[in-house]
């Protein structure tokens, strides 16, 4: 997820300027504000927002816009990266990643979406082993559905908002190894499950576990709800929580960034929806069939963590391609969130494909078939899941920039929130982690990949370039005490430990990619690529923890590097990982 608040950035910023001037440095570079979409932070000075409830009565058609075909651009010329002191070996810029073989987890599903009562019928046949050491007499499953019960537990107040909120019904447990019935018990969180083995799972057994279940949509503009026509239909169904450490892992939700975190699964899925509604989801479309009313999409998302769909029968469509990956962005065709949307799609594409080319160079390339694009009404700046990204239709609109002579339209809040999103796609989707306990491993990193799509793309990085540009020892190291002082550091904490919102989102997002670039900047741009790609390589499809990144950092960087192993230290605190306590 983006967040999006200004007071924030501007303090940050400001504070870069009063550094530079202690430094003896100044710059006559200007920022560039940047749109801040739709408020996600509440501080002690701001105002709850509140969440329109009103749905409009009868959309306007307008013409959809015909498919834009992304320009193609030359491929830089792959060239081995070049050994670092220490011997390490960084993957080739733009090398691929390639999804593994072998057996995974596997949910099939038979889906309904019920327009009538905004509701999704499930029926799941879900197939795993236990994959640790211990004997598995319980197991723990997440309900997130449930959670929009309580406004407050997901960020509305539901004194304003009426969002037709109800519990998920679970029926039908059954453990396909004898065929019997399972029951479960909430927990106190009620969207934590746990589901009573008659017969224990030893390590390395497999499993089928059959339920049955029915999940209320809310009537929310949010990343999970329905609202103005479109259906965001995300973290439905129950999903197996992760055993980690000798315990299963279900830590509270939280709405300030993310807090979900399971494993790599495969995915077959059928989804049936009125005829008419078109289905965007994780995955690829393999067929769809419509009979008596109702059409069934048939689809298949392998090595995902997770599946989720938005559907419309307002569905506007376009699509590109680019390096073998089709692109698709839907939007609201009957209701348009812009005048001009056919501009605003191509702006999309591009800046996609952009995304795609900068991220597959750094990092490695996108190893999927297919990346989804939705623009609806949701309460962030955007919301990221595996093959689809959702991004608010407030970024529809550009921003006039320039003098009134030479007015320019200018999308570049919306081209930095899909970049943010699509780089989830690698600190997310491809290297998973417990974004509740280590979120700087999802949007701190996914943060700074902003950062590498304004340099692919050209933008003016605004009051952060003077402090690359005088990137003096002196100046990071003040600059890090700084964060320090006031709290934004280090970064490995858990968003538990942040007494405020806005204080885990100043933190995590706006010092997370600050901090990264210092680093960037200590080793060298194309060695921090190659650390990354590496990071990447060893981890992709697993979940990873703060060791595993440091474990390559330290690998590629050499010792008398003090100036890099100065700033490491400074943006963690190495006493929290066992293994570099004393680095």
């Amino acid at each position: 997820m983006r967040k999006m608040n200004k007071q924030i950035r501007l303090a940050v910023m400001l504070l870069v300027l009063v550094l530079l001037t202690a430094c003896g440095k100044t710059d006559n570079n200007t920022s560039k504000e940047k749109p801040t979409g739709m408020p996600a932070v509440t501080t002690p000075e701001q105002e709850p927002p509140v969440t329109p409830t009103g749905i409009p009565a009868t959309p306007t058609p307008t013409e959809t816009p015909t498919p834009t075909e992304i320009p193609a651009t030359p491929t830089p010329t792959e060239v081995p990266a070049t050994p670092t002191p220490t011997g390490f070996q960084a993957p080739e810029k733009g090398c691929a990643i390639d999804i593994p073989t072998g057996e995974r987890y596997h949910y099939d599903m038979d889906l309904k979406l019920d327009t009538d009562k905004n509701t999704v019928v499930g029926h799941v046949v879900f197939t795993f082993w236990n994959d640790s050491t211990d004997v598995w007499d319980k197991l723990c499953m997440r309900d997130y559905s449930s959670l929009f019960t309580d406004g407050k537990t997901v960020g509305y107040d539901p004194k304003e908002v009426k969002a037709d909120a109800a519990m998920t019904e679970i029926t039908g447990i059954l453990d396909g190894r004898d065929g019997s019935a399972l029951t479960f018990e909430r927990d106190t969180d009620v969207s934590v499950l746990w589901l009573a083995l008659s017969k224990p799972l030893a390590p390395n057994e497999k499993m089928t576990l059959t339920y049955d279940f029915t999940a209320k949509i809310p009537n929310l503009a949010d990343r999970y709800g329905y609202y103005d026509g479109i259906y965001n239909v995300t973290s439905f169904y129950p999903v197996l929580a992760e055993y980690v450490n000798g315990a299963w892992s279900h830590e509270k939700f939280v709405i300030s960034g993310e807090c979900f975190y399971s494993e790599i699964a495969d995915f077959d899925v059928r989804i049936t929806v009125p005829e008419g509604f078109l289905v965007a989801s994780s995955g690829t479309e393999s067929s769809k069939q419509t009979v008596n009313g109702t059409t069934t999409y048939t689809l298949k998302a392998p090595c995902v963590r997770s599946f989720v769909f938005c559907a419309s029968d307002c569905f506007a469509a376009a699509d590109g391609t680019y390096d073998g990956v089709r692109i698709n962005v839907y939007y609201n065709g009957k209701n348009p969130p812009a005048d001009k949307m056919d501009e605003c799609v191509k702006v999309t594409l591009q800046c996609a494909k952009d995304s795609l080319e900068a991220f597959g160079q750094a990092f490695g390339r996108y190893p999927y078939e297919e990346l989804d694009i939705i623009y609806a009404p949701i309460a962030a700046g955007g919301m990221e899941y595996p093959n689809l990204i959702i991004i608010t239709s407030e970024y529809c609109e550009p921003i006039e920039r320039g003098p009134e002579e030479d007015p320019k339209l200018s999308y570049e809040g919306m081209e930095i929130c899909v970049a943010h999103e699509i780089g989830h796609q690698w600190f997310m989707g491809i290297v998973g982690s417990n974004s509740g306990l280590e979120p700087w491993m999802d949007e701190s990193l996914t943060s700074y990949t902003e950062r590498v799509y304004e340099d692919y793309v050209g933008f003016d990085n605004g009051l952060v370039l003077p402090m690359d540009q005088y990137s003096a020892e002196i100046l990071r190291e003040t600059l890090l005490d700084s964060w320090i002082d006031a709290g934004h550091l280090p970064l490995n904490r858990s968003c538990y430990e942040y007494a405020k919102e806005y204080q885990y989102i100043a933190s995590i997002y706006e010092t997370g990619r600050r901090a990264f670039k210092l680093l960037e900047d200590s080793v060298g741009t194309e060695t921090w690529y190659g650390i990354l790609r590496e990071y990447v390589r060893r981890n992709a499809f697993k979940n990873a923890t703060a060791k595993d990144f440091l474990d390559v950092f330290y690998e590629a960087v050499p010792e008398d590097n003090t100036e890099a192993y100065m700033i490491v230290g400074k943006i963690f605190d190495l006493s929290r990982i066992p293994e570099y306590a004393g680095k």
